[in-house]
């Protein structure tokens, strides 16, 4: 189980690292010409379909490491075991919030299939696709950590 996951997670970092730089490259030079009178004009188009997977594959990497931003300044001062519930409730909220966002963001992407990005020619349900792909991966995340103990021995230390 857990070199699976190491290797979706390798996979995961490897096509977010890459789509980021694109991302940012592409906006760079989109920019520059632009500037110069010469804009790329489908690159607002390549850019929105960039980010929303750097976003979503970014969130996954985020909750994987554990740093996405809380407040716990009062949870802090719980003692061990009640930290621990919350931590659980926590992540419990979460699990939910994800499916309500997985099952919408796949009835989006099947909405927007035949809808198509003005310049790039290709259904705009590959962007739509990143949001419940990208949920997916989260939920995935937080049933590994769950299943590994790792919510409960490094959240609530």
């Amino acid at each position: 189980m857990n070199k699976i996951n190491n290797s979706i997670n390798k996979i995961e970092n490897i096509v977010g690292a890459i789509a980021l730089g694109i991302l940012v490259i592409l906006v760079f030079i989109a920019a520059a010409l632009r500037y110069l009178g010469n804009p790329i004009v489908w690159s607002v188009d390549l850019a929105q379909l960039l980010f929303v997977w750097v976003v979503f594959l970014g969130a996954d990497r985020a909750l994987q490491t554990n740093n996405h931003i809380g407040v716990d300044f009062f949870v802090n001062f719980l003692p061990k075991k009640l930290k621990k519930i919350i931590y659980i409730i926590h992540y419990l909220i979460i699990l939910v919030f994800l499916g309500g966002i997985i099952y919408y963001g796949f009835d989006l992407t099947i909405r927007n299939v035949s809808r198509n990005f003005n310049t790039l020619g290709i259904s705009y349900s590959y962007a739509t696709a990143g949001v419940p792909i990208g949920c997916l991966l989260m939920f995935r995340t937080i049933i590994y950590k769950f299943i590994s103990n790792e919510i409960i021995s490094s959240e609530s230390e």
